[in-house]
């Protein structure tokens, strides 16, 4: 249930249980086939291939529901947080209203996330498939980690 107070609209604590409850199952359906792991009991789902991460976050929007982001994140990188290097998808938010309706959106959302999991997997399996990436993007100024990319950017397409 959703309650107005004044001009805001503040979500009820047991549709934010369900939303999550809702959104982990389906994303355990969708996800944890294709060897991704939940962080914690959080919305973040990590797809880790050592030296970069696919991260799947179902994010939540103001009221109950969920959107989706899925991206990658360089582990070269050293950040004490994810973080989204190269975006795949940004879907939402579904907002939920009852359990019914919600569920398969949540399943939907579990599957788009599903399908793009895929897109950097493929774009990424090999240093030099980076390298030749980071080379095509433009430099990104004010970007906190250049010397890394410029690093990874030669040693990538050398090699």
């Amino acid at each position: 249930m959703v309650v107005s107070v004044g001009r805001s609209i503040v979500p009820d604590m047991a549709d934010r249980s369900a939303v999550l409850r809702i959104v982990t199952s389906a994303a355990r359906e969708s996800l944890k086939p294709l060897g991704l792991t939940q962080r914690g009991r959080s919305r973040l789902w990590i797809d880790d291939h050592g030296w970069w991460l696919g991260v799947v976050e179902f994010t939540p929007p103001r009221t109950p529901g969920s959107g989706l982001y899925v991206g990658a994140m360089w582990l070269w990188h050293d950040v004490d947080h994810l973080a989204f290097h190269v975006d795949a998808v940004r879907t939402g938010p579904e907002l939920f209203r009852t359990e019914g309706q919600f569920t398969p959106l949540a399943l939907d959302l579990s599957r788009q996330a599903a399908a793009n999991v895929t897109v950097p997997r493929e774009k990424f399996p090999a240093l030099p498939a980076v390298g030749r990436y980071l080379t095509s993007r433009p430099v990104r100024r004010g970007f906190l980690f250049p010397q890394h990319t410029s690093l990874i950017r030669s040693v990538a397409t050398t090699g």
